[in-house]
């Protein structure tokens, strides 16, 4: 039997690269049945819709769910009796279901992210006035003192001073010791670092490297330097948000107070691309393994021979500063290729083993599996939600 079709209200942003990605897994799951039918806000060139009217048009459309971000209060919907999931961004929402991420796990992702890059110095750049940012930023400062490095703050100028923040910056940068690796709390607070730096006459990466969240590749790619960003895979957050909706209004299931997406990985752009390591010999050997983990398959030795130092000696120094040997680097590098490749791309599985040097699918698949305790159609599955 035919289910009914599912009308939901999407009252967010379009604009915004996290909030097209929540619509682009929605839209995703709702094809997996009967299509369902959805109500958007015209742009502003077309129908300038005052709120109150707006709220009006949505009440006669009589929706399944809502879905907004809180630029609107729950309280112009009041009488709709349906349920009503928010994106939040200053603070979370009471009596909805709110739509957020693991943001403790993103400020641990990225201080992770520096601090095996080999820098000293790391810093957090965002606001306390929005609740993920001031989550990530205690998870990304605990994450660097655990470690026994050196952590510095910056709170960014929000409202109407948000312009000003580029040149407020320029001194902290300056004063900040140096390399230092940044985290800011998103991409638009992210380019501010970027912006400061120029301003500031400051190397990027070299002297100061840069980490945004979100992977909005407007935002990320702006400027000469790309900037390197943590993606949230917002496409399977909307999925799940699609799902969840579904588990409701067909299995009666109850709906929870928040969907969280916790499936993140980072992109690295020219921004962060640099080992921030003293001993040029060790960072030589690293970017070697950067340079050619990509394309083949490269061992050990091949290396060592990339340096002057003995297999030996180089053995001891990445020991010493890395906590893990050259053959583990080399893994650790190529693994996170691979997965990349297997997250980002619609690469058949059997042309990314082609590219990374593999001579047969089989020696690639046990390969991955090896490192990875499952294969390589596994992992890329778990990037996308099921049905139920």
């Amino acid at each position: 039997m035919e289910e009914k079709k599912i009308r939901i209200a999407l009252l967010i942003d379009k604009s915004e690269s996290y909030d097209r990605g929540l619509i682009r897994g929605i839209i995703k799951y709702s094809n997996l049945y009967s299509p369902w039918e959805f109500f958007f806000a015209g742009p502003d060139y077309l129908a300038a819709d005052r709120k109150k009217h707006l709220i009006h048009k949505i009440k006669n459309w009589n929706p399944d769910c809502i879905i907004l971000n809180d630029r609107f209060d729950l309280k112009d919907f009041e009488g709709i009796k349906v349920p009503i999931m928010v994106t939040p961004s200053n603070h979370k929402v009471q009596n909805a279901v709110n739509i957020v991420a693991n943001d403790k796990e993103i400020g641990k992702i990225g201080a992770e992210y520096f601090i095996k890059r080999g820098f000293e110095n790391l810093a957090f750049y965002g606001s306390d006035y929005l609740f993920w940012s001031t989550d990530r930023k205690q998870s990304f400062k605990e994450t660097v003192l655990a470690n026994g490095r050196s952590y510095f703050e910056e709170e960014s100028l929000i409202n109407e001073d948000w312009q000003n923040n580029p040149r407020n910056l320029v001194s902290w940068l300056q004063n900040l010791p140096k390399p230092v690796a940044i985290m800011a709390c998103s991409d638009e607070f992210g380019i501010h670092l970027i912006e400061a730096a120029q301003l500031a006459e400051l190397d990027v990466p070299r002297e100061v490297a840069v980490l945004g969240v979100d992977n909005d590749e407007f935002i990320c790619d702006l400027y000469r330097i790309p900037m390197s960003s943590i993606d949230q895979s917002p496409e399977e957050v909307g999925f799940l948000v699609a799902q969840t909706i579904r588990k409701f209004l067909v299995a009666g299931e109850e709906m929870p107070s928040e969907i969280v997406g916790t499936n993140f990985h980072i992109v690295t752009r020219l921004s962060t691309d640099i080992f921030a390591i003293e001993d040029q010999q060790l960072k030589i050997a690293l970017e070697y393994i950067e340079a050619h983990s990509a394309t083949k398959i490269i061992s050990v030795d091949d290396v060592v021979s990339a340096t002057c130092l003995s297999r030996r000696l180089l053995e001891i120094r990445f020991r010493n500063v890395l906590n893990r040997t050259i053959l583990q680097e080399i893994k650790r590098i190529r693994q996170n290729i691979i997965c990349s490749k297997l997250i980002l791309s619609n690469d058949p599985i059997n042309q990314i083993a082609f590219d990374m040097g593999f001579n047969s699918l089989t020696s690639f698949s046990n390969s991955f599996r090896k490192e990875m305790n499952m294969s390589p159609v596994e992992f890329r599955k778990q990037f996308k939600s099921k049905e139920i």
